[in-house]
């Protein structure tokens, strides 16, 4: 995150908001729109209805009658807004059901989406998803899958018929391997397909539900030792996997994959070690061998063994002694790809990645990512400031400077030597340092107290948004500064009216930490409580609260 759009990601991400509620005149105003001639009027009203929820249920025949709109936006539009009616959109139901079936893969995409939400029944929806599975369109069978297996147990025993189609076989692999260790009962049924399946992929597919089964799996342990030689080198991959996702009760296959560990193949190298350490988890003489192994294979030079090696090894979780020289040794590859792919394994090990990335940020090819990693993990990585500290003074591309500022501010708490650098950064010449500046200074809040006079000579920056910024940093330091309200307000007024939702979002939460200090801010914020975006309309509303009633 190294650039103003970053630091607006940053800064101004919408959360989630209780949904704005209407009076049901503005209802009534919203149906008579639903009948405009006008397409972008009528998408807007549909737009406000569907922010109501189950309040705006008396639009429902307004909205039925458009599921039958010649324009396809309106009516994929239109089964969204009944969609998020739930229960109060039952009447639409049987004409929505229709609509699986519509020429345009968006509104038949909606509509499978509208009746996972609203929940007629698993009589009426798990045909249309099923049905759905043949649709030539990939997104709209994508969704019929994930909404298959949100079903999860019960929807197993139609999933083993639908392995009995040709034309839904796969897909309904998709589904068990979604549901995973509650699948166990269709392990026969996917067996089949082992048997059966001509093409590659089903078999593949076949192997990797059964591996996401896991010890549910175990009957199929000698149907996957004959895929391990399969003469398609993926489905072996997929086999040996599953018997490592199996775990204990795969032993009898160990042989075969000692076996198998003689070919030229180095992913089956790390995938079969990998598979043998998790058959047998007891035993750590193999784990260490095997993880030493893995540490080896961490730079080798093709891709996808690699980022394996990377993962079985922190999958494993050997101990420090070997996994951190291993990770610490592909970070200082001169190889970007090598690097990356460590890092990506590294993102797996949560609060445990933290002594890892200390050593990473001595290796300037990694510092861009490393520093997105730690804002990820937040103040459970405090510890890493040195090192942030050191990796920026030491670094001289603006973009992973402007990355580093963004970690430190995330990390917090943060001491003198951060103030005086973010003091410092409020005038540096570039744009991304400033922000990143303004930012962490406003994260400090009242301990910042220091930067007050940079930011101030930043309010009447000619950049309006720019000068926001600043006054944000300012009312989180020290919201009584009477320069702060005098010059905030009006900028954070401005703000409400910026055609980014974001913007509007945070300019109405600033105007709430100031309280009774924005009164004047109040017409401004009543005409932003009516919002076209629910989370702005939200926060205008919690910020006339907070200045009306705070003492």
């Amino acid at each position: 995150m190294t650039s103003k759009s970053a630091f607006v990601a940053i800064l101004f991400a919408l959360v989630c908001l209780p949904l704005p509620t209407f009076a049901a005149t503005d209802v009534s105003t919203l149906i008579t729109s639903l009948g405009s001639a006008n397409d972008d009027e009528v998408e807007s009203a549909i737009e406000k209805i569907s922010n109501l929820g189950p309040k705006g249920a008396p639009a429902v025949p307004a909205l039925v009658r458009l599921l039958r709109n010649q324009n396809p936006h309106i009516r994929a539009h239109a089964a969204i807004a009944l969609g998020r009616m739930r229960k109060a959109a039952i009447p639409a139901v049987l004409v929505l059901a229709k609509m699986v079936t519509d020429p345009d893969a968006s509104v038949r995409h909606a509509a499978l989406d509208a009746l996972a939400e609203i929940e007629p029944g698993k009589k009426m929806v798990v045909p249309l998803l099923l049905k759905a599975l043949r649709d030539k369109d990939s997104t709209v069978v994508k969704r019929a899958v994930h909404a298959l297996a949100e079903r999860g147990k019960d929807i197993v025993p139609a999933m083993i018929e639908a392995l009995k189609d040709d034309r839904t076989e796969f897909y309904a692999l998709l589904v068990l391997h979604e549901i995973g260790p509650d699948a166990k009962d269709a392990v026969p049924a996917i067996c089949n397909v082992l048997h059966e399946a001509n093409e590659p992929y089903q078999r593949q597919e076949a192997a990797m539900t059964l591996g996401m089964i896991g010890p549910g799996a175990a009957s199929a342990v000698p149907d996957l030792i004959r895929l391990l030689d399969d003469p398609e080198i993926g489905v072996q991959h997929a086999a040996v996997f599953a018997l490592g996702m199996i775990g204990p009760p795969a032993a009898p296959a160990a042989e075969s994959i000692r076996e198998h560990l003689d070919s030229d193949d180095p992913f089956f190298w790390v995938a079969g070690a990998w598979a043998l350490a998790k058959i047998f988890p007891e035993n750590e003489n193999i784990k260490k061998t095997t993880a030493r192994f893995l540490a080896q294979m961490i730079t080798n030079p093709d891709h996808h063994v690699r980022r394996m090696a990377a993962q079985a090894l922190l999958d494993l979780r050997p101990g420090e002694q070997i996994t951190l020289p291993a990770l610490e040794a592909a970070l200082a590859s001169t190889d970007d790809g090598v690097v990356n792919d460590t890092l990506i394994a590294i993102n797996g090990l949560g609060d445990d990645a933290v002594p890892v990335l200390i050593k990473a940020l001595d290796y300037p090819a990694a510092r861009a990512n490393v520093a997105e990693l730690i804002q990820q993990l937040g103040p459970t990585a405090a510890s890493v400031t040195p090192a942030l500290l050191r990796a920026y003074q030491d670094e001289s591309d603006i973009e992973t400077r402007t990355g580093l500022l963004f970690a430190l501010a995330e990390v917090g708490p943060q001491g003198k030597e951060v103030i005086d650098l973010a003091i410092k950064g409020c005038d540096d010449n570039d744009e991304g340092i400033r922000y990143a500046s303004f930012y962490i200074l406003g994260q400090i809040g009242p301990e910042a107290m220091a930067a007050t006079d940079a930011l101030k000579s930043h309010l009447d920056d000619e950049d309006q948004y720019y000068a926001a910024t600043a006054a944000w940093a300012l009312a989180r330091i020290d919201e009584d500064d009477p320069e702060v309200v005098s010059k905030g307000v009006p900028l954070f007024v401005a703000a409400l009216k910026s055609p980014k939702s974001f913007v509007r979002h945070e300019a109405a939460d600033s105007l709430a930490e100031l309280g009774p200090l924005a009164k004047s801010a109040l017409p401004a914020l009543q005409e932003a409580a009516k919002d076209h975006d629910p989370s702005v309309a939200e926060a205008a509303r919690i910020a006339i609260q907070k200045i009306r009633d705070t003492p």
